[in-house]
């Protein structure tokens, strides 16, 4: 028998139905992939908007600390009319400044603060798993307000203690 005469019994490749289904499991299993780095994706979002919360309010108790050792009490409510980016060390990457008006520029995955509402904006990049509250905009808001005084605080001072905290105003929910 020839050297390259080839027997019908020994098959050397794919069949077209063995091509097939090796594709489509392939696209099943990219298709899972994408779904979950997507996820993933906005997750990571999520917890980076959320560790930028937790360093502002982390900057207010230094502030406020530093303005209790200093003995300057009075000045611990005028924290609440104050850029809380201001409190940090240094501004978040994707922080874009302070605006009279809502910034022009895209605003998807940013931070600004509205110097008009004194409040603190985060625009929503991923939104598939963000579920805005009721007909508003994918922005999420914090506002640095005044608390009232306790009883045993104003005791202790001449001077009605204000204390401050960074809380949301508006936005909505991931689920």
């Amino acid at each position: 028998m020839p050297v390259n005469a080839r027997d019908p019994r020994q098959q050397s490749g794919f069949s077209v139905f063995e091509l097939v289904a090796a594709i489509a499991i392939m696209g099943v299993l990219g298709g899972m992939l994408l779904q979950r780095m997507l996820y993933l994706q906005e997750y990571a979002e999520m917890t980076a908007m959320d560790l930028t919360v937790a360093n502002l309010r982390t900057g207010l108790r230094y502030k406020t600390g530093d303005l209790l050792i200093r003995g300057k009490v009075s000045e611990i409510a005028t924290l609440s009319d104050e850029n809380p980016v201001n409190w940090l060390q240094d501004h978040p990457e994707n922080y874009l400044g302070e605006f009279d008006l809502k910034p022009d520029a895209d605003l998807r995955g940013k931070w600004y603060f509205d110097k008009t509402r004194h409040e603190m904006v985060y625009t929503i990049n991923n939104r598939r798993h963000f579920l805005p509250a009721n007909g508003q905009d994918y922005a999420l808001r914090w506002q640095a307000v005044r608390l009232p005084a306790k009883e045993e605080d104003i005791s202790r001072s001449r001077n009605e203690v204000h204390w401050v905290a960074l809380v949301k105003v508006s936005g909505g929910r991931w689920f």
